[in-house]
């Protein structure tokens, strides 16, 4: 018989998570059983699953395994990392305010407040500017590229193209409410010079400290918020010349702040997890 493992329903702006605790108890599931756990109707409903494992190094503190809903696995997730960095301080995993997260997209250093709201800050490693990194397929430098869609788009856009750990595509609109998302995340997320896809970003720049985001996740769809879409949409906007230093990015389902001084430097992410519910994980027979 399989162990039990705990399991935490966590969020940050509404971009939910199932966490597994499997510091104690290794665990394994199957892509059937992600996609049945993250049915909104049928199961536990989630945009990512997170689990959270012992370090494989005297570096980090931990290292955490992402796959998304659709059972595929992710690289990179600023909000689930924020969310398992207060996990673990809530579960007496670490005693530490600074949690060193292994991720597949590089690591992850956080801090949690000590204080009664329980903030977070991640901060993401640079981003990655070079477009075969990324990875994108062009014969153009820079991050700036017109790409062609077709049907049901059937136009050229125009994306800052880059990597957090994970592919980011930022496209500047003139209003993310009337967008529509859904056709271009689509579009761009299934075009041949995106090998591994790509996270879709729609950003309208409000001033210089305040822009608004959409985002649409590689085998997820549309999410309520999203950690790494919103440090890439300040990186882009600070590319492109639009934003200070620092940034509030409002998502439909709130706002979290970002940092970035540019070049070299990592992104820092600022949010306030939530932990909604806990329970004991079954797997299927």
């Amino acid at each position: 018989m399989q162990p039990r493992h705990r399991f935490f329903k966590m969020h940050v702006c509404g971009n939910d998570f199932m966490v597994v605790d499997a510091t104690s108890e290794p665990f394994t599931s199957s892509a059937s059983e992600i996609q049945q756990w993250s049915n909104r109707r049928k199961g536990i409903g989630f945009d990512q699953l997170l689990v959270l494992e012992p370090p494989r190094s005297v570096e980090h503190d931990f290292r955490m395994l992402i796959f998304n809903g659709d059972g595929g696995s992710a690289t990179q997730c600023g909000n689930g990392c924020a969310a398992v960095a207060k996990l673990a301080r809530e579960l007496g995993l670490t005693d530490k305010t600074g949690v060193s997260i292994a991720t597949k997209g590089g690591s992850v250093a956080c801090r949690v407040a000590e204080d009664d709201e329980a903030s977070a800050t991640v901060e993401m490693p640079p981003p990655i500017l070079c477009a075969g990194d990324v990875p994108f397929l062009t014969d153009h430098a820079g991050c700036q590229h017109q790409i062609e869609l077709q049907s049901p788009i059937n136009s050229s856009i125009e994306a800052i193209v880059l990597s957090m750990g994970n592919p980011h595509a930022v496209v500047l609109v003139d209003n993310v409410d009337t967008t529509d998302l859904t056709s271009l995340g689509m579009a761009l997320q299934r075009h041949k010079r995106f090998p591994d896809s790509v996270n879709v970003e729609i950003m309208q720049c409000r001033d210089r400290n305040h822009g608004k985001l959409r985002v649409f996740e590689r085998g997820v769809g549309e999410t309520l918020s999203c950690g790494s879409g919103a440090c890439a949409a300040m990186v882009a906007g600070r590319l492109m010349n639009l934003f200070d230093e620092s940034v509030e990015i409002e998502s439909p389902g709130g706002r979290v702040s970002v940092k970035w001084e540019g070049k070299t430097k990592p992104v820092q992410l600022s949010c306030q997890p939530k932990i909604t519910y806990e329970g004991v994980l079954r797997h299927s027979s």
